[in-house]
C-alpha cells in the first residue's frame, strides 16, 4: 500500500496545485471599466512679452486638468536681456511685477479676471472654477519687453 502512495503522491500534488493556483479566478467578476479621461486637443499657443494677457481660447471647466509645458523661446522684460519662462528671479517682492513672491518676467496665467498663479515652464494643476485662459509675462511695464515664448496647453476633461 505504501507503493501505491508513492505512485499517485505526485499527480495529487499536481492536481492540489493546479486547483489553488486557479481558486482566485473562480471568485472573479467582470470588472467595470473605468472610461479614460478625454483630452483635449493639445494646443500650441505663442505668449508675447510685450501683451499684457494674451487670450489662449481655451475654455476652462470646473474639475478639468490643466497642464502647460514651455516648449521654447525666449523674452525679456526689458532690453538686451533673453529668459525662458522661469523668468529673470531678481527680486520676487519688486513692484513691477504683476504676481509678487514670483520670479520677474516668469509665465503666468489667470482665468478671466481672477487672480494670477504661476505657471513657469511645467504646470499641472485641477481647476476649481469655470473661465477662459489667459497667459502672460510677470511683469507691469510692458512697453519695453520683446519676445514670445511657445506653450502647449492640454485640457483633461
Amino acid at each position: 500500500m505504501s507503493l501505491d502512495k508513492k505512485k499517485f503522491l505526485p499527480s495529487i500534488l499536481l492536481w492540489v496545485f493546479l486547483l489553488g493556483c486557479s481558486a482566485p479566478f473562480w471568485f472573479m467578476r467582470s470588472l467595470p471599466t473605468l472610461p479614460a479621461s478625454p483630452r483635449l486637443k493639445p494646443r500650441l499657443i505663442e505668449v508675447r512679452a510685450d501683451q499684457a494677457w494674451h487670450n489662449t481660447g481655451v475654455v476652462l471647466q470646473p474639475g478639468d486638468l490643466l497642464v502647460i509645458r514651455y516648449v521654447s523661446g525666449l523674452w525679456s522684460p526689458w532690453p538686451g536681456g533673453t529668459y525662458d519662462a522661469i523668468g529673470f528671479g531678481g527680486d520676487p517682492k519688486c513692484d513691477c511685477n504683476v504676481l509678487k513672491g514670483v520670479s520677474h518676467a516668469a509665465l503666468i496665467g489667470k482665468l478671466n479676471d481672477g487672480l494670477p498663479f504661476f505657471v513657469g515652464d511645467n504646470f499641472r494643476q485641477r481647476v476649481g472654477e469655470s473661465g477662459i485662459l489667459y497667459l502672460g509675462i510677470n511683469d507691469l511695464r510692458i512697453s519695453d519687453n520683446s519676445g514670445v515664448l511657445l506653450v502647449q496647453v492640454e485640457v483633461w476633461r
